[in-house]
């Protein structure tokens, strides 16, 4: 009789360790499922635009998942991160109080509390040659 009440224990005791197994097993894919599923960053594309006054616009071009952003570091002021907007030519990024618009090599940085100002892409030196 206690070799039987053993053999149970021991069943048991394997049973439930299986179990435990097995809802781990279960829930590696769930987890796989979940990480593919979160969208990665894509490199994010930097241009940097100069301004009039020797200042600088830079932009750093991103698409996370569907979204697609401008982080842009003004010539003053914090980096500002805006959403992609409808645009009838070129691009154009913009929130409530901020817009960045181009189409070529040519943008339009606006803050709402300041003027416009008109930047152009600095064209990087040919690879191979020593800047002047």
């Amino acid at each position: 009789m206690r070799r039987i009440a053993q053999a149970l224990c021991l069943l048991f005791e394997v049973s439930a360790w299986t179990g435990t197994t097995r809802a781990l097993a279960a829930e590696e894919p769930a987890q796989a499922q979940n990480d593919m599923a979160r969208p990665e960053p894509a490199q994010p594309h930097r241009v940097v635009f100069s301004c009039p006054r020797d200042q600088t616009l830079s932009v750093a071009f991103v698409t996370v998942g569907q979204a697609e952003q401008a982080v842009v570091q003004p010539p003053s002021g914090p980096s500002v991160t805006l959403p992609i907007k409808p645009s009838g030519s070129g691009f154009r990024y913009a929130d409530e109080t901020h817009e960045l618009r181009g189409k070529g090599q040519e943008v339009i940085w606006t803050d709402a509390s300041k003027r416009p100002i008109v930047c152009t892409e600095q064209m990087s030196a040919p690879s191979g040659t020593a800047p002047r």
